[in-house]
């Protein structure tokens, strides 16, 4: 039995009573449709089974309307659905998580898919302006990073400022004996803090008693590093009075093992984290932290990416976030 033919837009135009030229309007997301004409052809589409050709489609208009997410050896912290956001705008994401040694690869086989353009995530990655364009092909290509130094378009909070908040506060509260648990130093918010750290201090004079360097590159790691890493500075015998930690996963980790040496929170040693998630202002004590609005951020890097898409002449431009002191019971003033 052959098998009927699919209805074309010309078929969904005819049932509709527009124009075909109406109906590709509808199919790509544009404002110039009457709502009630838009819900009109929206459920001749449906009733009739419609599919897009989206083989034509690209033929026609050298468009793929797909995205291509990249998460290359990051742990993705994303709060907004990436489908959906992607979604709104007209178009498909298509996730792929990747290594440093097949990252050339992912972008490769992104361009034969003939995504319309990039959104990276790349925690880790330092690499010259250049070579990254190269690698995308002349793919448009954002990344929701902070990258100083890099001039291609990006958003990212500012770790400088972020570390000065944490620090200050600690300072503010008389603290001058402080450590810190941090993350990975090759990745480039960790170093920075730690850098920025350690200025701020030697500007008044101090140094960090001692530093710890973990992994919150996924969710498991980050609460093990804050365990251990807490539980290797007790166990060194240095005198500390406030710890910084890399976020507040790490947070979590360190509070446990300073419970488990019976040393009090904040009484004994006052704690901040970062990025402020959903449930810092659960634990015992609620944590004073850092505050990153993620959902912010890949918002923002999405709606960059779809401009550089749709007007590929604009030039790129890098937004910096400001984070926020969230000050909450981990934290006290020394008498």
């Amino acid at each position: 039995m052959l098998r009927e033919n699919r209805p074309t837009i010309h078929d969904v135009a005819r049932e509709a009573g527009v124009s075909y030229q109406t109906v590709s309007r509808v199919l790509n997301n544009s404002p110039a449709v009457a709502p009630a004409t838009r819900q009109r052809i929206l459920h001749v589409m449906k009733k009739m089974g419609y599919q897009r050709n989206v083989a034509a489609q690209m033929l026609n208009t050298n468009r793929s309307y797909t995205i291509q997410v990249i998460n290359l050896e990051g742990k993705f912290p994303f709060e907004t659905p990436l489908p959906e956001a992607a979604s709104k705008a007209g178009y498909t994401a298509i996730y792929a998580e990747c290594t440093d040694a097949t990252f050339a690869k992912t972008l490769n086989l992104a361009a034969a898919r003939m995504v319309d353009g990039i959104f990276l995530y790349a925690p880790k990655l330092e690499i010259d302006d250049q070579a990254l364009l190269d690698l995308c092909h002349g793919i448009p290509v954002v990344r929701r990073d902070y990258a100083p130094g890099s001039k291609i378009t990006w958003v990212g909070y500012d770790q400088v400022r972020a570390t000065e908040l944490a620090v200050q506060h600690l300072l503010d509260l008389g603290h001058r004996q402080i450590a810190e648990v941090t993350g990975l130093l090759e990745a480039i918010n960790p170093r920075l803090r730690h850098e920025t750290c350690q200025k701020m201090l030697r500007r008044h004079g101090l140094e960090l008693v001692a530093s710890v360097a973990g992994d919150y590159f996924s969710h498991e790691r980050a609460v093990k590093s804050g365990y251990e890493g807490m539980r290797e500075l007790i166990e060194s015998g240095q005198t500390f009075t406030a710890v910084i930690a890399g976020n507040d996963q790490m947070g979590i980790g360190a509070l446990a093992a300073l419970n488990e040496y019976g040393l009090r929170v904040p009484d004994d040693v006052s704690v901040v984290g970062f990025d402020n998630s959903y449930f810092s202002r659960f634990l015992i004590p609620p944590l004073t932290t850092v505050a990153f609005n993620f959902d912010l951020q890949s918002r923002l890097t999405f709606q960059f990416l779809f401009e550089h898409i749709e007007n590929p002449d604009i030039e790129p431009h890098q937004h910096v976030l400001l984070p926020e002191l969230i000050v909450r019971h981990s934290t006290r003033r020394l008498a």
